[in-house]
């Protein structure tokens, strides 16, 4: 790989989001891929890659293509493969005694992404990093999943009101084991979808887990991402795998469109995260009028983490407001606006009261401040109908 003159990463960028993407755009652009990588840096595309936490997903895929890289890139890809499956391995079997547990109990759960995900979808679970387990259950299962976790060594990280269901998930921790998060939903705009997803799995084989039908897991990456405030490229990455894998010869936008109708809070999510993949990762995806609120929103979208982790976390906060039905709006404004800095986030004194509201105040206080910073230029370009151009802006 050869140097080449300016400060952005713009190439670097292009590459990555070229591997993340379906299998027909990598093959139609293969030897853009090879001209790319001609004038890549091995030292941005490492640091990239890393920050992406794609090191594997991405290096792979370019080792597989036959791209000749750079000696330094693919020891970075040969190190990062051999950790990743090492801890996805263990990740695995972790995953599948708690849903053998949860199975014996009589609680009907599947995984969600994870290394669960990375095996259904790469056959490796080196290639996708391995995180929390993520676990779906119905609501109603939700208190006897806890006390199965539990009697596994985990323990509850009990909410003020425990006897009220949680925004998205109920939390449980280790000692020396991966975090698990019990979700009863997949996103906070409505409280039906997951649940007829879950009831509607399937088993591939007699002794295989739970997965989703082709729509349903299609429908629940793209809530995760829209939920995640379009940052980030491994859940696109995971998008387009699932096309290429579960949604061969299916109307996609369709699907997706018909999930939007039966699930009206879930249906700007869905068609904003979708159209903003199809440029980006190759996703099928039909021209639709946007409503201006929409458009803004796609321009604060951040897939390669632009601005810096504090404002990358303001645009998906703000991204989640402009997307909101129209009743969740003030819930959306309310839970980020009073967020509790995790540092606080624990039995409260008298003095630790005062604390948490000072720290809500200030947190609020610097949100407003990174939502003006973003949202204005954000809505002049949606105003100009100047589409989001993330490989030619600069990284923070």
């Amino acid at each position: 790989m050869s140097s080449r003159n300016g400060d952005d990463e713009s190439i670097e960028r292009r590459l990555t989001a070229l591997m993340c993407s379906t299998a027909a755009r990598r093959r139609s652009h293969s030897q853009e891929a090879r001209e790319l990588l001609g004038s890549a840096q091995p030292e941005r595309m490492i640091e990239l890659l890393r920050r992406l936490h794609l090191t594997v997903l991405v290096g792979q895929r370019m080792v597989n293509a036959g791209l000749d890289l750079d000696a330094r890139l693919l020891e970075e890809i040969e190190l990062s493969t051999a950790s990743s499956r090492q801890r996805g391995g263990a990740h695995e079997l972790i995953t599948q005694a708690i849903l053998d547990q949860l199975s014996a109990a009589g609680i009907r759960a599947l995984a969600l992404k994870g290394s669960a995900l990375a095996r259904d979808l790469y056959h490796d679970v080196a290639w996708r990093s391995a995180g929390d387990i993520d676990i779906l259950v119905a609501a109603r299962d939700l208190a006897g999943a806890i006390r199965v976790v539990e009697r596994m060594d985990w323990r509850w990280q009990r909410p003020a009101r425990s006897d009220r269901l949680p925004l998205l998930h109920e939390t449980l921790t280790h000692s020396s084991m991966p975090r698990v998060e019990l979700h009863w939903r997949v996103h906070w705009y409505e409280d039906r979808f997951a649940a007829d997803a879950l009831e509607r799995a399937e088993r591939p084989s007699e002794r295989a887990p739970l997965r989703m039908l082709p729509a349903d897991g299609l429908a629940t990456l793209t809530l995760i991402y829209a939920r995640d405030g379009l940052s980030g490229l491994r859940t696109p990455a995971d998008i387009a795998a699932w096309w290429d894998t579960r949604c061969t010869g299916d109307d996609g936008a369709a699907s997706i469109d018909a999930i939007g109708c039966d699930y009206p809070a879930l249906a700007a999510p869905l068609r904003v995260a979708t159209a903003f993949l199809g440029p980006l990762v190759g996703l099928p995806t039909r021209p639709m009028a946007e409503p201006f609120r929409w458009k803004v929103a796609t321009e604060l979208a951040t897939p390669f983490y632009e601005g810096g982790q504090a404002q990358v976390g303001a645009n998906a906060s703000l991204v989640d407001l402009l997307l909101a039905p129209p009743r969740g709006s003030r819930a959306s404004l309310r839970r980020e606006l009073q967020k509790v800095p995790k540092d606080l986030q624990r039995p409260l004194s008298r003095d630790d009261e005062f604390a948490v509201h000072r720290a809500r105040w200030e947190h609020g206080l610097r949100v407003l401040r990174r939502w003006g910073l973003a949202a204005a230029p954000a809505a002049v370009r949606a105003f100009r109908q100047q589409p989001n151009r993330p490989f030619t802006r600069s990284g923070g």
